[in-house]
């Protein structure tokens, strides 16, 4: 196929769902011609007009030409011949060149309108492909173009957020560049999790009561049972080979405040990022059958009705989203189920609309959770992972929890 001066174009069927489209049109394919496009028509009905705004969007902030256009899918019974005319005039408004250059992702819109948009391209001998979700591939419907093809993993989780129309706002996302020390912590803290776990609220009681002086951070003096408490001890001496806090006699001094925050519950947050960043490393390594694309903490999210959240990690795989809170507090088994944890729960709960085909969420947290949490959280499928021996256990659950291609 001659390639043409103003590049491939992708004509795209709307659907709730901004992935299938999002993916391929930021696809950087080795020798196939077709990706990326420079140009994108975005076809819709006008129950999916905001998402074709909102996709729209997503793709002119990465240099993409595109339009939308609304079909009339409103006919019942369905006509066909009356949807391949509009879909018809759409494609004719395309230049020859242009023409030569155009695939069809025929993966979203309802059944008649991909119907109908595939007997478009059929019967102009042109090609067109289904976005397999579950594998993240590319399934061509015409023989001529080749097998099947993996997508590449190149969206960031600004482009389906806001490609969704949810907006990811300040303070910045954080991408890591992981601290070696401080990831050793998290690793001594998992592997001391059935000690430490009853010992961490005290310090994390602790450093609530901590106050500046002169751009440190200390509260009064550590209660003689704790110092005398070994799993204390090492715990705080764990803390303090991070170089962020340091005993001065029966004091414990917080190299200002961002390093009593790390140390009161982002060493946590930090720890299971970095080994959602290992496992990304080791399947790249191993040309394992999925990659994990972009990863994040720190999430300030927006939805299109205004409403905020934050969530503490999230990351991309095989066309999907993943969402984790991370915890280290303690929630009281005696409390009322509409108590603290349930708030947790809830924002998880609303972030599981963020619009990837099928979103997943999950608790890290470092204590227990009590029964009716665990329950509640089963009832809203929310994954825990929490207390001894489950966090010690944290990347096996993520092999585990993140979907794999089916090979058969």
């Amino acid at each position: 196929m001659t390639v043409t001066q103003t590049g491939p174009v992708h004509i795209c069927l709307v659907s709730d769902t901004s992935l299938p489209n999002l993916n391929p049109a930021l696809a950087d394919i080795a020798d196939n011609d077709f990706f990326p496009p420079k140009r994108v028509l975005l076809l819709c009905d006008n129950r999916h007009l905001d998402q074709a705004r909102y996709l729209k969007e997503t793709l002119v902030g990465h240099g993409l030409v595109v339009d939308i256009h609304t079909i009339d899918d409103g006919i019942d019974p369905v006509d066909m011949s009356y949807l391949i005319g509009q879909i018809s005039v759409v494609f004719e408004t395309l230049s020859p060149e242009e023409k030569r250059s155009t695939v069809l992702n025929a993966s979203g819109g309802g059944k008649a309108l991909s119907l109908a948009a595939v007997s478009v391209f059929m019967r102009n001998h042109l090609p067109a492909f289904l976005v397999d979700a579950r594998n993240d591939r590319i399934v061509w419907l015409n023989g001529e173009v080749g097998n099947t093809v993996d997508i590449p993993d190149n969206a960031l989780l600004e482009d389906v957020l806001s490609g969704n129309g949810f907006k990811v706002v300040a303070p910045k996302p954080i991408r890591h560049t992981l601290d070696k020390r401080q990831m050793v912590l998290g690793r001594k803290m998992a592997e001391n999790v059935k000690k430490f776990s009853s010992v961490i609220g005290a310090f994390n009681g602790y450093m609530s009561r901590a106050k500046g002086n002169e751009g440190y951070y200390r509260a009064g003096p550590v209660s003689h049972k704790l110092m005398k408490n070994p799993d204390f001890e090492q715990m705080v001496d764990y803390f303090c080979e991070t170089g962020l806090v340091e005993w001065k006699k029966q004091h414990l001094v917080f190299r200002g405040l961002e390093a009593a925050r790390f140390l009161r519950g982002g060493w946590f947050e930090l720890y299971g990022y970095g080994v959602v960043n290992q496992l990304k490393r080791d399947w790249a390594e191993q040309n394992y059958p999925v990659q994990i694309g972009d990863i994040a903490c720190g999430l300030n999210i927006e939805s299109p009705t205004g409403s905020r959240n934050e969530i503490d990690i999230a990351f991309l795989c095989n066309n999907r989203l993943y969402l984790v809170e991370c915890k280290t507090g303690y929630f009281n088994p005696r409390s009322h189920p509409s108590g603290p944890s349930s708030t947790m729960l809830y924002k998880l709960d609303w972030l599981k609309d963020l619009g990837a085909p099928a979103s997943k969420t999950a608790i890290f947290s470092y204590r227990s959770l009590p029964d009716h949490d665990l329950e509640r959280a089963e009832q809203m499928k929310i994954d825990v992972v929490a207390g001894w021996p489950d966090i010690m256990k944290l990347r096996t659950f993520l092999e585990n929890w993140i979907e794999v291609p089916q090979t058969s």
